[in-house]
Parts: C-alpha cells; structure tokens; sequence
C-alpha cells in the first residue's frame, strides 16, 4: 500500500539549498513571498561549501581601470565565443553588488586598509586582478553567511528530501513531487512557480571534489519535464588530489599553486605545458590545462595513479599563504609535505558548464519553470572563468528567485490533483518494495562511472562515444532488476534514492554524450582527438538538448545577440523587482 502522502502548497518552490538556492530564496522574500525550499541535504548544503580560493568581480580596486565591460569581454574570450552575452552582461554588471551585500551579511571579505577589497590575480584570460577572498577557504563563511540571511528573513527549509520529478499540467510545471527519504514518506508540493537551484553533476565521475548527493538531479527532471538544455558537453574540468588513497578526491586548490608559479610535471619530470600553451605554461586558461593533463594520461606520460604532479618546492613560500595555507597544511597531516614533495594530481569534474537553457530573469523554455546557478546554462559556454562560478549562483539565484515570485501571482494556484502525481507515487512505491533483484545498486553506480571515464569523459573519439551511448541504454535497462537492499526501511528508501540519482546520472550522460558527439570539434572543455582543431565556421554556436516524444534531440543554434531587445518577463512588478535589485 502507498504511504500517506504529505501535501505542501506554496506560491514558489525552490530546489536546492546551496548558494544558488538560498540567494533564490532571499530575492523570493523581498519579492513579497516566503518561499517552500527543499533540500536533499542539510540545510544549508551543496557544492558552494567546497568553494576554495574566492570569486571574480571587477569592482575595480586591485586597478581602476578594471570595469564590468572588461569582465564581459575576458568572460566570452574565455567562452570560446558561445557564452550568452546578454548572461554574462548581467553577471559581471550585478556580481559587484551581490558582493557588497554578501559582506554585509557577514562574509568577511579581505579589506586593504583604504576599504578596498583585496584582489588577487586569477587564471588566463582575467587581465585584472578580481579575486575578492576571506584569506581563507571560502565555503564556510560564505554557507555560514547566507543561510543565516534566509533564516533571518524566516525561511524554513525542508530538509532530506529526494525530489523524483517536476509536475507538469499542459504546458505549465506545478511543482514536484518525492519523499523523505530517512522515513519514506511520500512528499508532493504544489507550486505556482518552481526554481531549479540543484546544483550540477560530479558524481558521472567515481573520483570528483563535490558532495555526493550532487547527480544532475535538477537536469535530468527538467529534461523529462519537456524543458530545453544547452552546452551539455562542456564541464569544467579541475585538478583534483590522486593519491594518497586517503586523501584521492580532496581538492587541492590547485589554480592557487598554478597562480603561485608551480610547475606541471609528467612522470617525466617534464613540464608538459610547453607543448599545449607555451606562452603561457601553467597560467594557460583551466580548460586547456586540464585538457593537457588529460592527454599526458591518455597518451601515457601520467604516473601510476593515473596522474601528474604539482611541484611547488621552489615557491613554497608565496603558495604557503591564504587559503593555499590550510590546503597545504591537510597535505601534511596526510603525509605529504609539499616543502619537499610533488602532489599527484587528475583531471575530473569541478563544475558543470551546461544546463537548463535560462534567460535573463532564469526563465527556462516552460511556463512556471525557473532554473539558477549550476543548475542553469548558457552563462560559461565552453570554459569557464577562474571565481566565477559563485558570482553566477549569486547573480541568477536570485534573479529566478524575483522573477519566480512576481511572475507567480499571475498564475493560478495548482488543483490538488494536478501533475498526475498519484500513479507516479504508487508506481515509485512498488519499485522501491522489490527488494530482490541481480544487480546492486552501488555497483551499478560505479559501472555507469565507468562507462563515463571510459567513453565519456574528457578525450573523446566518435567510436568511443557510440558504444558509451549504446552501453548507457543497456545499463538504464537494468533499473528493473535492481535489489533494493537495506535492514532497515530507513536504509531501503537511501538505497532507492541512490538508485533514482543513478539513473539521473544516466540522462545526463546521454545528453553529454549526445552533444559531443555532434560536435566535430575541439572547444574549451570539449576535446575530440578526431577533430583536435577550433572550427568556428561549423561550430561557433551551442547544442540545445530536449525531449521529443520520449527521444533524445540535440539542435544546433547560433549564440543569441547582445543587443536584442530582451523584455521584462511577463507579470514582473517593476516596483517589487527595482526594491529588491535595489
């Protein structure tokens, strides 16, 4: 028998509690509306609590020559040329004030004696100085901050819950539906507006520096609801600790070390950067020298772990300081005195540069649908900038958290019945029952990891990715016989939460695999070793991923114009909305 089903109404409905999600929230109260927020975790939670060194702003006060129009133009450089620009306009425009109310809740940003924030020199191609940091690893402050903001303005999160899917009634999302996963109850929440703030999806890759509930939930449910996605091929890429086993998956803040003037070695002791980037070496941008990383792997140059090293023994001391300090210091405790050794580093996900294809205010291509932060796509294109990707959770959480509220009130509230959630729950009950079964749900994790590093990942070929998108069906065929295992009801209902993220991770796969097969090109994070060259002619553009009629479709689409008259979204209160931009 299905579980009593609790039933939550609200005005908008927010998924995802980390910074995206929670800035989201707070443009929601200023907008006139107390928002539902869910969360798969603990409140607050997410990948923004592994934030490292900073974010970008340029706010100018490392250089007063620095500006916004200087930002934008290093952000669609950096882009590879397919970043939307009216995005990346209102991210560099507004990141400044974002910033100044972050530090006012408390984030403790470092300060020159004058008042000026304290900024330091990113990766290629930033040309300022637009790091602002806390001297210390940011994650922390920065959660501590904000959820205490959300709090103060008197949002109650609901906390471990496992959302399985949107609700869609004709051609508007009504909110969504899932339980509790630590005591199974079923949870369906109607909504006039939602806002996708989940987060991206690390966990396609078994070793990655993210939490691991994070698996392209918010994705693969916007797919299914009908919605668009863009740039699904692109992640960024980050160095990430191999060994020892104890420490493999911690990341290292690697771009501090880089920044600091480190090397790159091959297990050659060979600094390999000369042969992708030799004006720039180890300054190169993070797309090209992960890409680097990767190819000294692939074609055998990397160590016995599967990866390469960071020396910084000849400028320990300028790395030894911030945030590098406390990195630096966990290496000790672990065995690895960076005075004196190398540090074997990988290439694996950091952050996902696609997503839900949003606009301006986070509106997605379905009504009463709303997407921001990593959730969301269009703003990096094919490789993202050092520090910005906080400054676009902060920018377009809050964005789709105002324009999800005014647009709201033109909605009707959803009918109890709408969404058709009820044979759904009944039907995700009767799975999750079927305890027996003759595949494991942890193994069938790591196979779909597997197949992903195998074919998926970041060297990619034609054959290699058709037998990945071939072996994704096969492995998505075996959710049936799945055993839901566990002593316990609580670790039955975990056990099938990990199995819905699995198959989340599956959709994703297949729309990374989709799109990169399509692109016959190398771009930023893309890189093809049969077509290892830049084609603008064919390429200068963004794949846009949907359902139709239950099957995958890529489309190819030109980048959309900076100066297109882009309106106000329908229903927005220009009072509501300058208050709270204000």
């Amino acid at each position: 028998m299905t579980p009593k089903v609790e039933h939550v109404n609200a005005d908008v409905l927010i998924v995802g509690g980390g910074v995206a999600g929670m800035m989201a929230a707070v443009g929601a109260v200023r907008c006139g509306i107390k928002p539902v927020l869910v969360t798969k975790g603990t409140y607050a939670s997410g990948s923004s609590s592994m934030a490292r060194g900073g974010h970008s702003i340029a706010i100018g006060h490392s250089d007063p020559a620095d500006n916004p129009q200087l930002f934008f133009e290093d952000t669609i450089k950096g882009s590879c040329g397919i970043a939307n620009p009216r995005l990346v306009e209102a991210m560099c425009r507004e990141s400044i004030d974002r910033t100044l109310e972050l530090d006012a809740w408390g984030l403790g940003l470092v300060k020159l004696p004058d008042g000026r924030f304290e900024q330091k020199m990113g990766g290629a191609p930033h040309r300022y100085a637009r790091l602002v940091h806390c001297g210390r690893l940011m994650g922390k402050p920065l959660m501590s901050a904000v959820s205490r903001k959300t709090q103060d303005l008197g949002v109650e999160p609901l906390e471990h819950v496992m959302l399985v899917d949107l609700l869609r009634e004709g051609k508007y999302v009504v909110g969504a539906w899932g339980f509790r996963y630590r005591d199974g109850a079923p949870l369906v929440i109607h909504a006039r507006a939602t806002v996708l703030a989940t987060g991206g999806a690390p966990q396609i890759h078994a070793l990655n520096d993210s939490p691991p509930t994070i698996t392209g939930d918010g994705y693969a449910m916007a797919l299914r609801a009908g919605a668009e996605l863009i740039d699904m091929e692109f992640i960024d890429y980050q160095l990430i600790t191999a060994a020892p086993a104890k420490l493999a998956g911690y990341p290292p803040h690697s771009s501090g070390f880089l920044n600091s003037g480190g090397y790159l070695l091959n297990k050659n002791g060979e600094r390999f950067m000369k042969r992708y980037d030799p004006e720039r070496m180890e300054r190169s941008t993070r797309a090209f020298t992960n890409r680097a990383v990767a190819m000294e792997i692939f074609e055998g140059r990397g160590t016995g772990n599967s990866a390469v090293y960071i020396d910084i023994r000849h400028v320990f001391d300028k790395a030894n300081e911030s945030a590098s300090a406390d990195v630096i210091r966990t290496f000790r405790n672990g065995g690895i005195d960076m005075r004196t050794s190398f540090l074997e580093v990988t290439s694996c996900p950091h952050t996902y540069l696609g997503g839900v294809r949003i606009d301006e205010w986070g509106r997605t291509t379905i009504k009463g649908l709303y997407a921001g932060g990593e959730a969301a796509g269009g703003v990096h294109g094919a490789n993202r900038l050092g520090g910005a990707a906080l400054i676009d959770s902060y920018v377009f959480g809050y964005r789709a958290g105002m324009a999800a509220t005014c647009e709201s009130r033109m909605l009707a509230a959803p009918e109890y019945g709408e969404g058709a959630w009820e044979e759904r729950i009944s039907a995700s009950m009767r799975r999750m029952e079927r305890t027996s079964g003759s595949v494991s749900v942890a193994e069938w994790r790591k196979a779909v990891q597997q197949l992903v590093v195998s074919c998926l990942g970041q060297v990619r070929r034609a054959d290699r990715l058709t037998y990945g998108l071939r072996e994704l069906d096969q492995l998505e065929s075996k959710f049936d016989e799945l055993s839901i295992e566990g002593d316990t009801e609580r670790q039955r209902f975990d056990c099938f939460r990990q199995a819905l993220e699995t198959r989340n991770l599956i959709e994703v796969a297949r729309m990374l695999g989709t799109a990169a097969l399509l692109r016959e090109e190398s771009r930023g994070g893309h890189f093809r070793l049969d077509f290892p060259e830049l084609d603008d002619r064919r390429f200068l553009g963004n794949f846009v991923a949907r359902r139709d009629k239950g099957k995958l479709q890529c489309e190819f689409r030109a980048v959309p114009d900076r100066f297109s008259c882009a309106p106000v979204p329908t229903g927005i209160e220009l009072s509501n909305l300058s208050a709270a931009m204000s």
